[in-house]
């Protein structure tokens, strides 16, 4: 499964939304508060076996999918796993 698909797979987790586009707004469309958020942050960790550095951790860069995925891929690349 590649980053793009975990990266949904993810947000559905979060926000019980199917997610087809990775356009979509992570606080408008998909409605993920503060806490969501920090849980997004945490399942990347997790789900992506990395550490994202501090600076990395703020979530107000992360507007849409497409920044999730894009951070991913500054630590592992775009590589299908």
């Amino acid at each position: 499964m590649n980053i793009e698909e975990k990266v949904k797979d993810i947000l559905f987790e979060l926000s019980g939304e199917e997610i087809n586009d990775l356009s979509v707004s992570l606080a408008d469309d998909l409605a993920l508060d503060s806490l969501s958020m920090v849980t997004l942050l945490l399942e990347i960790e997790e789900v992506f076996v990395i550490e994202l550095l501090e600076q990395d951790m703020n979530s107000y860069d992360l507007v849409t999918g497409f920044d999730i995925v894009s951070l991913v891929e500054r630590y592992i690349g775009d590589e299908d796993e």
